[in-house]
């Protein structure tokens, strides 16, 4: 069948993300005997043109739209990016009478809800590649969809899910024939790495097992480095990132990757924008030193002991600040995730964890990201204490973003404690101060000119101490108490 596969994502406010995700589906279709085209809007200058001109060139049997992010979780400078997707279903329908499937995280975490919402006629969720060669069969063969797995679609009684199942093989993405890399690597990206997928840990937040399972199935680690040295000939990224769930967990296969690439000196560049700080030890970091790390992202989210076992995160205070430590002595760049007014939070919780950030994460290389209430997303134990709290309605279906505060915190007053660490701490950021502007590109394309390997966000804590930046800021935050 002839396979149109869009990528639906155009959101860059910390980096660019190549669609490692569609990858996988097109490779799969492509090895299928399928005629597949991958069309990036992440990388179009003119996208509604461009949907346009992929139409009518291929002329396709089938579409797939590719759908990573629901918004950028800000609740004070909210985007909404299901908005621009269903224009751009709007669109396609206007032009093509072929099936659209959606794919991608979103609709993961989303299910078969998203189809009440979206003008799609199937959704693939979870792991996608096997699913939709299924479906492509199916639909070929004009058979039953009900014998595919991790698919929904509409019937006359209304949404039909299918059984959940996952992929049975895991292997490289193949993203080096379905991308253009040079706009990528003007935008400052690094090249997605798989090494493992599922993710066994129980944050309360978090559905990142509707996307791949609680399960961690290891790709074998010559197999990965087999990957990244081919790449690193083929392409030639400047940086690669793994970008597993949770890099180090389990720790061990985490040292067997490091390993191998210390073994095969490919001197490349990395990165990972998810180390379990409960898990961080000094062996692992020297030894992504040695391979090559340039910089590592963190998710303590608190560190106040109430709200860390509130989150369901699985370590205390003492393993967050152990991970501080070693992460400032090893002189690796970092960032930290942190989020204020979830379950239990309360204004001493969170003075705990902003105090804790101005005295344990102050160093020049280190670089804060906070977030004050937390997305809801479906099938969560934060979605299912909402209801109970009485904050979310029973039969919300949570498509549309609603955020999470304790009741026992005043939103304004979580706000201004981020503001008070800003001032104290130029290296902390809140995630509503996001988004891009032409600043930020000129930014990203003067590092880009001047042979810097990505992730820029690692250059970002020198630039907010300067001068200038801090007298910006300055300007809409309080005075220190």
């Amino acid at each position: 069948m002839r396979v149109l596969l869009i990528n639906a994502n155009r959101a860059r406010e910390l980096l660019a993300v190549p669609p490692i995700g569609l990858a996988y589906v097109a490779e799969a279709a492509r090895e299928a005997g399928h005629q597949v085209e991958v069309l990036d809007l992440m990388t179009s200058r003119r996208p509604v043109q461009a949907v346009s001109a992929a139409v009518a060139r291929l002329q396709p049997e089938v579409v797939g739209v590719s759908v990573r992010n629901l918004d950028n979780i800000a609740h004070q400078n909210l985007t909404f990016y299901l908005d621009e997707v269903s224009a751009l279903i709007d669109r396609l329908r206007g032009s093509t009478r072929a099936p659209v499937v959606l794919g991608g995280a979103a609709i993961s975490v989303l299910g078969g809800r998203v189809l009440k919402h979206l003008r799609a006629d199937f959704a693939v969720v979870g792991e996608g590649e096997e699913s939709f060669v299924h479906l492509l069969q199916v639909l070929e063969e004009r058979g039953d969809p009900t014998v595919v797995p991790n698919l929904c679609f509409h019937t006359g009684a209304g949404i039909a899910e299918t059984p959940r199942a996952l992929c049975r093989v895991l292997g490289p993405s193949g993203l080096e024939r379905w991308v253009r890399w040079g706009p990528y690597g003007r935008f400052g990206a690094t090249w997605p790495i798989q090494t493992k997928r599922g993710c066994p840990l129980g944050c309360r937040y978090c559905a990142y097992h509707a996307v791949e399972g609680h399960r961690p199935r290891r790709r074998d680690p010559r197999e990965v480095v087999d990957e990244i040295e081919r790449v690193a000939c083929a392409v030639g990224p400047r940086a690669f990132e793994l970008v597993d769930s949770a890099f180090n967990v389990p720790l061990d296969a985490a040292l067997a990757v490091c390993e191998e690439i210390v073994r095969r000196d490919l001197g490349v560049r990395l990165t990972t924008a998810s180390v379990n700080p409960g898990m961080v030890t000094a062996e692992l970091l020297a030894l992504m030193k040695r391979a090559g790390f340039n910089s590592l992202m963190l998710s303590p989210d608190a560190a106040s002991e109430t709200t860390l076992e509130a989150l369901g995160k699985g370590f205390g205070v003492a393993e967050v600040a152990r991970a501080a430590a070693l992460v400032r002595e090893s002189g690796l760049r970092s960032g930290w995730f942190f989020m204020l007014g979830g379950p239990s939070e309360t204004p001493r919780t969170a003075d705990e964890t902003m105090s804790f950030v101005e005295r344990q994460l102050d160093w020049p290389r280190c670089l804060v990201i906070v977030t004050t209430g937390i997305r809801v997303l479906p099938g969560t134990d934060l979605a299912r204490l909402a209801v109970d709290q009485g904050v979310l309605a029973a039969d919300d279906d949570l498509v549309r973003p609603r955020f999470y505060f304790s009741p026992e915190v005043d939103e304004a007053l979580l706000l201004r404690r981020v503001d008070r660490a800003i001032a104290r701490h130029p290296g902390v950021v809140h995630t509503a101060e996001q988004g891009r502007s032409l600043v930020s590109d000129v930014r990203d394309l003067s590092l880009y000119l001047t042979g810097m390997a990505p992730p820029y966000w690692r250059f970002f804590p020198e630039l907010l101490r300067s001068w200038p930046m801090r007298q910006l800021r300055s300007r809409a935050l309080p005075a220190p108490s």
